[in-house]
């Protein structure tokens, strides 16, 4: 027999279906994704990818063709959700320029679920997000990277920090497919303003999609000034800076 319960919450999502964040589709219950969009989300957080860099793997464990298991200077590690391909793309966009910021906290969620991100914020005591500068931030009306940082901060039990702060208004890095344009046009970006907050402490920079890492990369050079113990990231999806989805070159 079905309980009243089970059969009230059957009765109120046929007659108010819920919408897929992704594909617009039924979802069922209280859901964000549909059954076919959540599985392939759960795919796409389930392939192997290289903790040091977060590009894609072969295979588990494999060797890391990008960096060579070197990683990206000054990280230790830098771990992601997946790919930056649909359903991820779309929530990502739908959670950026959307007004949908729910959506951010739903991924950050998800990234909480991540046996390696669990490990990495275990070794975690402070978060911090990679911040707007002040007018984007007034016209978007929020930073997602920083509703990201904060859901896994409070996740997770550990504390949200704002270290710095963007001093330049710079180009989106979206329009700029040039690694050097990139690195140039974010030179000196970010300024220090509380270095005190991450001196001599296990830091984790939080952003929603990592290209090139140029932004990581200039928010990290800013961020060394105050000799934390060490650096390391946590983005949603990582893109092909080239394209080619993630031919190797």
């Amino acid at each position: 027999a079905v309980r009243p319960v089970a059969l009230l919450s059957r009765v109120v999502d046929f007659c108010y279906p819920g919408t897929c964040a992704n594909c617009q589709g039924h979802a069922p219950g209280k859901a964000t994704l549909c059954d076919p969009c959540g599985a392939e989300l759960k795919q796409q957080e389930s392939a192997p990818a290289c903790d040091r860099c977060a590009m894609p793997l072969a295979e588990l464990d494999a060797p890391c063709p990008y960096c060579d298991d070197k990683g990206v200077h000054p990280f230790e590690r830098i771990l992601r959700l997946g790919v930056f391909e649909d359903p991820l793309k779309h929530l990502i966009h739908q959670a950026k320029y959307h007004h949908r910021w729910p959506l951010a906290e739903f991924l950050a969620e998800r990234l909480t679920n991540q046996e390696r991100v669990k490990e990495l914020l275990m070794e975690t005591e402070v978060i911090a997000a990679v911040p707007l500068h002040a007018l984007r931030h007034i016209k978007r009306g929020y930073n997602q990277a920083e509703i990201l940082a904060r859901r896994l901060a409070k996740l997770n039990k550990r504390t949200f920090v704002k270290p710095a702060v963007r001093l330049r208004n710079t180009e989106t890095q979206t329009h700029i497919h040039s690694h050097a344009k990139r690195e140039e046009n974010l030179r000196d970006a970010f300024g220090l303003v509380n270095a005190k907050c991450i001196r001599g402490k296990h830091v984790v920079l939080v952003d929603d999609v990592m290209t090139t890492g140029a932004t990581l990369k200039s928010f990290a050079r800013c961020l060394k000034d105050a000799q934390p113990a060490s650096l390391s990231s946590v983005v949603i999806a990582i893109a092909d800076p080239r394209r080619r989805g993630f031919e190797i070159i």
